[in-house]
């Protein structure tokens, strides 16, 4: 019979494996030195005593990934929590500020999820990719990410921000379950979980049916994730009514991810009573990304499977968040407020998968 792991055990899973990855990376790399004409050259070094322990730390990292791979098979007991009116398509945004005495001397996120998702502290993005790891229907497994976010935080508050996007064909409540722990400043344990004392917020933003996207550019405000929220229409996250019992990964220093790798310009832009038409030249996978100049707020702008709903703003971008196509050539229309001379620039930004490779950020 598999023994369930509790709430407090994932968080302590997830700080023995930070402290594994931060004990192998102390190992001294060989020395590099410039020489002449600015060729590189290894210079030999004592190995330090450190070495002497590689083998033993190996054993306790292989039995941490055995212990690894059995969390994999089962349901993490995650304190769940969605917006209060979760449904299928809203972006929700999710925020709680910790307050310290000092600041701590190590701590870690743990988040999981069944849609996609963002992680901000202290307003700053915690990872470099574009689209972290996410569950697909097809397999029903749902991913865990655990970040080291001790480069972050600050001394007395510290803001964990989340925005969450469901996925189409996942009907459920379970939105996120994060778990915010480490060492505080005199060397204590400490461990808090989202719950009901977090905020939650719809943004005006969609994910739709035929992975298109629906953005309201007046909804944005970037003090969502920030210490100073304003007058936020902020609402108290509910407790998941779904028991359903997903397979989860939890993901800490190697697993796929992607990111931007290049930026595309047009090679042909032309338009007629259709709209305007966008050739890239070749076909890539990623976002169509353009810049308006003098758009009315309110105006309303198809880019492919992006709806946009203008800002008003002198400059501005609209660009997919969560979803993204392969295309190759892009149809931009609007309503009639929309003239083409609007447009600024139009890039391409090609996704691709990689391995991620790093100890807990």
């Amino acid at each position: 019979m598999q023994q369930k792991l509790t709430k407090r055990s994932l968080c302590l899973w997830a700080m023995m494996l930070n402290h594994v990855a931060n004990l192998l990376s102390r190992t001294q790399p060989m020395q590099i030195s410039t020489h002449n004409n600015n060729r590189y050259r290894r210079t030999a070094f004592r190995p330090p005593i450190i070495f002497l322990c590689i083998p033993m730390r190996i054993s306790l990292l292989l039995f941490l990934l055995l212990q690894l791979t059995h969390l994999q098979a089962q349901e993490f007991n995650c304190y769940w929590i969605c917006h209060p009116e979760a449904d299928d398509s809203s972006q929700i945004q999710f925020q709680h500020t910790y307050r310290s005495i000092k600041r701590p001397q190590q701590a870690s996120l743990t988040v999981a999820s069944t849609g996609r998702f963002q992680v901000f502290v202290n307003e700053r993005n915690v990872s470099r990719d574009v689209l972290l790891p996410s569950m697909a229907h097809s397999n029903n497994t749902a991913q865990a990410i655990s970040f080291d976010i001790t480069r972050f935080l600050d001394e007395q508050y510290n803001t964990i921000a989340i925005w969450y996007s469901p996925i189409e064909g996942i009907k459920t409540d379970k939105q996120i379950s994060a778990c915010y722990s480490g060492l505080d400043y005199d060397g204590k344990p400490f461990s808090h979980f989202a719950d009901g004392s977090w905020n939650c917020k719809t943004t005006g933003m969609y994910t739709l049916p035929g992975n298109e996207e629906y953005i309201d550019g007046r909804r944005k405000n970037a003090l969502w994730k920030s210490t100073d929220t304003g007058n936020l229409d902020w609402k108290n996250p509910c407790t998941s009514s779904d028991t359903t019992h997903f397979t989860y990964i939890l993901n800490t220093s190697i697993y796929p991810s992607q990111h931007i790798v290049k930026h595309l310009e047009p090679v042909n832009i032309s338009t007629d009573n259709l709209g305007t038409h966008v050739d890239f030249g070749r076909t890539f996978t990623g976002w169509i990304r353009i810049t308006l100049r003098e758009a009315k707020m309110g105006e309303e702008i198809q880019i492919g499977g992006l709806t946009y709903i203008c800002t008003g703003e002198m400059d501005e971008q609209a660009c997919r968040k969560f979803t993204y196509d392969t295309q190759k050539t892009v149809l931009i229309t609007g309503d009639s407020d929309f003239k083409p001379e609007q447009i600024q620039s139009i890039e391409g930004l090609e996704i691709v998968p990689y391995i991620h490779n790093s100890y807990l950020y």
